[in-house]
């Protein structure tokens, strides 16, 4: 899976038509229908407003897609279909049309919207999607700057450190990196657990 590594806009003519496509990072569906309407009030005089969207939640992708308007099918699954090829998530594409007074038939259609998206897409760039977990460990007083050293030179992020009853560190992993930490847990006499 890949994110875009920036948000991006492009805009195309065809036969007196303006397209402006725009890539945006999103979370959640909701951030994706908050940034869909502040499109649609910023681009007052446009026909349509069609999108597709990809988010990864509790390890599903949900997929979207909008005509608005255009003929079925002829907007939203050509862009959503970029999107999917492309193995993009946490992605919304949002394309802006000004009617320019020439019709330009389903096959014109399809193919604009699906280009402004591959258009867009050069443009942002992407990058691979890690999975990220949260993990507990809990250690021996005596191994805090053993451990320190260990994560720092194994490049894991600490977010928290805890000194009460227990001495606990919740780091932040990637998914597939679970047994190493692990390994590094008994090497100081600790214990791992996830944090949910």
């Amino acid at each position: 899976m890949f994110i875009i590594s920036k948000e991006a806009q492009i805009e195309l003519i065809e036969k007196k038509s303006k397209f402006i496509t725009r890539a945006k990072i999103v979370y959640s569906e909701k951030e994706a229908q908050i940034a869909i309407k502040e499109i649609v009030n910023q681009e007052k005089g446009a026909v349509h407003n069609c999108y597709s969207y990809r988010i990864l939640q509790n390890n599903n992708i949900v997929e979207r897609k909008n005509d608005d308007g255009e003929p079925g099918g002829t907007a939203g699954a050509p862009m959503l279909s970029v999107l999917s090829s492309e193995n993009l998530v946490n992605i919304l594409v949002v394309t802006t049309r000004y009617f320019g007074g020439i019709k330009l038939g389903t096959g014109g259609l399809v193919h604009i919207y699906k280009k402004g998206v591959v258009e867009v897409l050069k443009l942002s760039g992407k990058k691979e999607f890690k999975i990220f977990s949260k993990y507990k460990i809990i250690l021996p007083i005596n191994e805090v700057s053993h451990l320190e050293y260990i994560l720092k030179k194994e490049n894991i992020k600490i977010l928290e450190k805890n000194f009460s009853e227990d001495v606990s560190f919740i780091v932040e992993i990637e998914a597939d990196f679970v047994e190493k930490l692990d390994k590094i847990s008994k090497t100081i006499n600790g214990k791992v657990s996830e944090v949910l």
